[in-house]
């Protein structure tokens, strides 16, 4: 994750506060997500994709979208590739692992936000079968929201 934070700093990508480097720490990290709801896929035993896959929203707000009527969903946060290993179709493997969790937990709803000027990662989340729900205007940016129905 810290990477994926360097690389959108660097990049000039002006990151949100979630993908701030100075952030990207356990005592900011395990703010909004708990231990056990971080993911890491390995690759020849080393770190290539990570996600945080929560079972409520912490970190984003959907009520706005929802209308206040709260959806039961699997909400995908952070979700990143190391730069390494890009193009080897790891945000794929996350999101199958995602389903996968929502399918143990009777869960047929995936959730998904970013900024909504990083067409890159939009087309990704759409090829992976996730609809546009809403962009919203938060703080400086546009927030687009995914979701995507499994059964």
């Amino acid at each position: 994750m810290r990477s994926a934070g360097k690389w959108l700093e660097e990049s000039g990508k002006n990151p949100s506060k979630w993908w701030k480097l100075e952030n990207l720490n356990p005592e900011f990290l395990l703010k909004y997500a708990k231990p056990q709801e971080f993911f890491v896929a390995l690759v020849n035993e080393k770190p290539a994709a990570a996600a945080v896959l929560q079972l409520n929203q912490n970190s984003q707000d959907w009520k706005r979208i929802d209308k206040d009527q709260e959806k039961k969903a699997l909400y995908i946060h952070w979700l990143c590739v190391e730069r390494e290993f890009k193009g080897k179709n790891l945000p794929k493997v996350m999101i199958d692992f995602a389903e996968k969790k929502a399918r143990e937990n009777n869960i047929n709803l995936l959730r998904v936000d970013t900024n909504a000027s990083e067409t890159k990662l939009r087309k990704i989340y759409e090829k992976l079968g996730f609809r546009l729900v809403a962009v919203e205007q938060e703080d400086y940016r546009q927030t687009a929201f995914y979701q995507k129905k499994i059964s």
